[in-house]
């Protein structure tokens, strides 16, 4: 039984797949969704949502964008921040392989587990700590 006290002892519960699924949809229904980002920042998607074979965008990413990988909405990438965190990124962008933090982010550095902004990190930071993570 699920109960408050169980909740504070940490166990773990075993989740069915389409159940861990389900809460996923759920959360990722209530994240930031641009329309028009969305469509504009994957031509794969306007393409398929011109020719009438994905009907709704937000749709499309809470059922199958998000667990692809895809951003609903432009992140919110500081920039200033993301060169001094990432050295080899402000590199990067010196060089011009990369426009810019926020392309390095979009291309690479959500996946590689950096991030964003200050307050992502301490979100992060808070959330490990919750899960006895350093």
């Amino acid at each position: 039984m699920l109960n408050q006290d169980r909740l504070r002892t940490g166990s773990k519960a075993a989740i069915s797949l389409p159940v861990l699924k389900a809460i996923l949809i759920v959360a990722t229904s209530g994240m930031p969704f641009d329309e028009e980002f969305y469509r504009l920042t994957y031509p794969d998607l306007r393409a398929a949502y011109d020719a009438g074979d994905v009907t709704d965008l937000r749709t499309h990413f809470i059922e199958e964008g998000y667990f692809e990988g895809r951003f609903g909405s432009k992140p919110e990438v500081d920039e200033q921040f993301y060169r001094d965190t990432y050295p080899d990124v402000a590199a990067a962008v010196a060089k011009g392989d990369v426009l810019s933090g926020l392309d390095h982010y979009m291309r690479a550095g959500a996946f590689e587990g950096r991030f964003a902004n200050a307050d992502d990190m301490d979100t992060v930071k808070r959330w490990n700590g919750l899960l006895g993570r350093k």
